[in-house]
């Protein structure tokens, strides 16, 4: 704008500067400043300096780009999504703000988009989205029966050829997995051998703490899972019921409801 406003001021024949005002609605000491302004601090404005003062203000690092696109005659959402290609993080509402401002101080007969439509952003129709959960549960996922998404299905090797951390995840967990569901002992030894100087060496050290019943439990037949499963649910509801009492305060709270209709009963006993 300050290059449109010095180039309309060599074009006049007779100099008034209230003409300035009025076509670009600003005021007389900033349109007597625009014309002033020397060229090389016009191109700097492109590159604005960080200091102490506007360290808050972060939207002058792209003000200029907002208005330079809506002057190139550029859509509302294709200035948002370019703002956010070039790395703006800042909240969606300041962006639009923003924008809307620009355009309704510098360009009033322009069509705006209303920033309640672009509340998300949206990627192109050739584009194929696959979040990390899903990636983590389709090679996590052992059963036949279940359920597996084509999605990823489709694209997991070129996934694993470029997220190397994919194909080493499954790795680990298809060893652990034959290790504890083949009856193989040995195989959990293996597996230790050659993870324990990884990132899972925390995990590898508390196996070998208790590799005596890890071993059991993978050889025998018979399973305590069913009873300690059963163990932790009762545990977790006198928790939530009773709080953290041990089995002694548990039974006092439970025969407290009746106690007080008994003979003799006595409030001092239960203390």
């Amino acid at each position: 704008m300050i290059q449109e406003v010095q180039s309309q001021w060599n074009e006049m024949p007779e100099k008034d500067i209230a003409l300035i005002c009025s076509k670009y609605k600003i005021s007389r000491p900033t349109a007597r400043r625009y014309i002033q302004m020397p060229a090389e601090k016009i191109q700097g404005m492109d590159r604005p300096r960080k200091s102490k003062h506007s360290a808050g203000r972060r939207g002058n690092a792209y003000v200029n780009i907002i208005y330079k696109m809506m002057r190139d005659g550029h859509a509302d959402d294709t200035i948002y999504f370019y703002l956010r290609h070039t790395g703006i993080k800042d909240p969606s509402t300041t962006i639009w703000f923003y924008l809307s401002c620009i355009s309704q101080n510098n360009f009033p007969g322009r069509k705006k988009i209303h920033s309640m439509k672009m509340l998300e952003d949206c990627y192109p129709d050739d584009v194929t989205v696959i979040k990390r959960d899903e990636i983590l549960k389709y090679i996590l996922t052992k059963n036949p029966k279940s359920k597996r998404n084509k999605t990823v299905e489709e694209h997991i090797n070129l996934i694993k050829e470029h997220y190397p951390a994919v194909r080493w995840t499954e790795d680990v967990f298809q060893t652990f997995h034959s290790a504890l569901m083949e009856k193989e002992p040995s195989k959990i030894d293996d597996f230790l051998e050659k993870y324990t100087d990884s990132s899972l060496k925390g995990f590898c050290e508390c196996i070998k703490k208790d590799i005596a019943p890890v071993k059991n439990a993978i050889s025998l037949e018979v399973s305590s899972g069913f009873v300690e499963g059963n163990n932790n649910k009762f545990k977790l509801i006198k928790r939530i019921v009773y709080g953290r009492a041990k089995l002694v305060n548990l039974s006092k709270k439970c025969f407290l409801a009746f106690m007080p209709k008994m003979k003799g009963f006595e409030l001092s006993k239960l203390i």
